[in-house]
């Protein structure tokens, strides 16, 4: 990985590529990361003392290359603090996604990706600019919804397509941070074992069947009309 223009900042090393997209942008994209470090810090109670390195790629293929398998791929994160992420006039991959793992990955690193997942689209909020709930009310609606304990395991949460698994991950989560608080959420995250749904009785003291069907009650009552619904449709 050589020939890379650096750029430091308060927490991260910025690398890119010459007459690149994010050679353009970098002072904003250097704002931006910074902002949400800070944010997912404060959020997650967490003091990160080393800087993470930021690979500002020029293509998914870049990327996949980088990530080892040439599979092409958006981004990704890689412990113990690097991200590899596409900058492009198309796609701009940055945010607060693959940060939040990095950050989280510094209090546990769940076997469960629905966990890893959830956090990183708890703090993302939406998807394709629409928010995780408005995109679980659809699921609901259209009778793709996953049930929470499938997604649990790996297997399943991987067989299921990932503008599906991802956004129900992101409001479960959101809906188990809004009931419990964010001390008990990070609870969780440290003590999950290989039974999710045990461990999350142990914290809870709630069934993840109960707790997911108040969940759905919640996600059922806010209010959307056909027309989002038709419009979501037509992204998937």
């Amino acid at each position: 990985m050589d020939n890379w223009i650096i750029k430091e900042s308060q927490h991260y090393t910025f690398h890119y590529h010459k007459n690149s997209i994010a050679e353009n942008m970098i002072d904003e994209i250097v704002e931006e990361q910074e902002d949400c470090f800070n944010h997912i810090s404060r959020v997650l109670k967490i003091d990160f003392n080393i800087k993470i390195n930021y690979y500002l790629c020029n293509s998914a293929e870049e990327v996949g290359a980088l990530y080892g398998d040439n599979d092409p791929c958006n981004a990704f994160a890689r412990k113990p603090n690097n991200i590899f992420a596409v900058f492009n006039e198309d796609v701009k991959c940055i945010g607060y996604h693959e940060d939040s793992h990095i950050l989280s990955y510094s209090i546990a690193t769940p076997q469960q990706v629905f966990l890893r997942e959830g956090l990183a689209m708890y703090f993302d909020k939406c998807h394709w600019g629409i928010s995780n709930s408005n995109w679980v009310s659809y699921f609901i609606y259209s009778d793709k919804y996953i049930n929470i304990s499938n997604l649990a395991s790996n297997d399943e949460f991987y067989k299921n397509p990932w503008n599906i698994t991802y956004p129900i991950a992101g409001a479960f989560t959101d809906y188990v941070i809004t009931i419990y608080g964010i001390d008990k959420y990070i609870e969780f995250y440290k003590v999950l074992g290989s039974d999710f749904n045990t461990d999350f009785y142990k914290v809870f003291g709630i069934d993840v069947d109960e707790f997911e069907d108040r969940f759905i009650k919640y996600i059922k009552e806010l209010k959307n009309d056909k027309d989002l619904f038709d419009s979501l449709e037509a992204l998937m």
